[in-house]
């Protein structure tokens, strides 16, 4: 846990990165045809022309930039910084906007938001294809996909399988905002202490004790889910302050001055740490933290199937869902002794694989196929137990995020081993997206669509417990077998 000292401290650091460059095939795979030589060879062309960064790197464009704190998300295939000036910067996949710069060109190095000019941006938090960020007077802006109402303008203007795209920043409808936290297709806004949110509501994710289920179809079943455009205070979270809030790509896990956990959304896998896999539509007191185990404020991380915060006495970090490839689900809070004895100062989780910042050490572990653990050209690809990214062994790192296939570390700048890293610069600033490829058709009988008024999008019905399907961007290559905790 960070103290409120180090906090006031802090005036700024370096990113580094570690992951895919790639951003258009990160996590998306090939096709399944057999590949000509032709094809072979441009593969390989690509691969040399948007190389996996292994270990963590330096980015040109970034060095002697003051970097406050770094963001990407669960369910983002593109990042988010904001520098001391309060200037934001994003780079990424941009196939809805979801960059703020009013276009859809993939920006490979962090471009500045102009649209922002004169404001000072002082959080951020990615979706799969939309962002928001929170200013220092209290204002959000959002831009990209509104398809379900998830950049919380208050109006919904998809309609008749047109998506609705916001390509540069606009006011969402909140006012006193200190954070966010993005979903796949929603988002959370922490506003003096209250919870409000908007998008898709399917899995109860909003918090407001329903999914908005409707049947679109009179003469047969089209299960669909009405689009919450404008935020709504989270009611059942009123009486608590809520000082932290982290999104999955389809549930919530909220922290409150109290003490207390609360999570909701989808329950597959354990991940809401309630014992049962079933979906919560408000949220739900997680009872392992109550007055004898009270968590953190500041500590939390929720990736597509799993959980994780902090307790205030000794700082155990505790665990719910599903982080290996094998295994059993973990029902309920657990300690998680691989990180146990380490001052977590912070903790962030992509898709399928975690980051942490403690002490003078960076942890990470988790399925992996873009060297986005960071173990360097020689290392493990995967791990499945936290170990050290030895590159930064002795180095304080402040802030780490994780979005698919990339991580971002904001470092103490100035150390001549940070220096020393190698300085990556991409052959290509900018460049048209390529296209999307197409989603597989669903099992007939099987299709819910998770959207209202908006397109319909394909999506699997309520499984049963312990069958469900996993979620986008849960890929990445098996995880090894582990080497146990990873030491101090």
């Amino acid at each position: 846990m960070a103290s409120e000292a180090e906090k006031e401290e802090w005036t700024g650091g370096e990113v580094l990165f570690a992951g895919g460059t790639d951003w258009a095939k990160i996590a998306r795979g090939g096709s399944s045809k057999k590949q000509t030589d032709q094809e072979k060879m441009a593969e390989a062309e690509r691969k040399q022309l948007y190389p996996d960064q292994l270990a963590p790197v330096r980015l040109k464009s970034l060095v002697g930039v003051k970097v406050m704190f770094v963001a990407a998300g669960s369910g983002a295939c593109h990042s988010i910084i904001g520098d001391a000036a309060g200037k934001c910067y994003t780079w990424g996949r941009n196939e809805r906007g979801q960059l703020g710069h009013g276009d859809l060109l993939q920006r490979n190095v962090p471009t500045i938001i102009k649209k922002l000019s004169g404001k000072k941006v002082i959080a951020g938090a990615g979706g799969k294809h939309h962002s928001a960020v929170v200013t220092s007077d209290g204002e959000s802006y959002t831009f990209g996909s509104n398809l379900y109402g998830q950049c919380g303008t208050g109006s919904l203007k998809s309609k008749d399988k047109v998506e609705e795209l916001i390509q540069s920043p606009v006011l969402a409808s909140v006012s006193n905002c200190d954070d966010v936290s993005c979903g796949v297709e929603f988002t959370m806004w922490l506003c003096d202490g209250k919870v409000f949110s908007a998008g898709l509501p399917q899995y109860g994710q909003l918090g407001h004790n329903t999914d908005h289920e409707y049947n679109a179809k009179d003469s047969s079943v089209k299960l669909m889910y009405a689009p919450q455009p404008q935020p709504k205070q989270i009611q059942a979270l009123s009486q608590f302050t809520v000082t932290k809030v982290a999104c999955g790509q389809n549930h919530t896990l909220a922290l409150t001055q109290e003490g207390q956990a609360f999570s909701w959304g989808n329950g597959g896998y354990g991940r809401l740490g309630h014992v049962k896999q079933q979906d919560e539509f408000k949220p739900r007191n997680i009872e392992t933290f109550n007055q004898r185990v009270p968590v953190a404020p500041d500590v939390a991380a929720c990736s597509t199937t799993a959980t994780f915060c902090v307790v205030q006495v000794g700082g155990q970090v505790y665990a719910c869902g599903k982080w290996k490839s094998s295994g059993d689900n973990t029902m309920y809070p657990k300690a998680f002794m691989d990180l146990q004895g380490w001052n977590i100062r912070h903790m962030a989780a992509g898709a399928t694989h975690y980051a942490v910042a403690a002490d003078q050490s960076t942890i990470t572990w988790g399925q992996a196929g873009n060297g986005e653990l960071g173990y360097g050209p020689s290392g493990k690809k995967s791990s499945a137990n936290p170990d050290k990214v030895y590159a930064l062994e002795g180095v304080h790192t402040h802030q780490v995020a994780c979005g698919i296939g990339h991580t971002l570390f904001l470092v103490k700048p100035g150390s001549k081993q940070v220096e020393d890293l190698e300085v990556y610069e991409p052959a290509v600033a900018e460049e048209e997206a390529l296209p999307e490829p197409e989603a597989a058709p669903a099992a007939k009988g099987k299709g819910k669509a998770a959207a209202g008024k908006g397109k319909a999008k394909a999506a699997t019905g309520k499984a049963a417990a312990g069958k469900r399907k996993a979620e986008d961007g849960e890929e990445g290559a098996a995880a090894p077998k582990g080497r146990g905790r990873a030491k101090k």
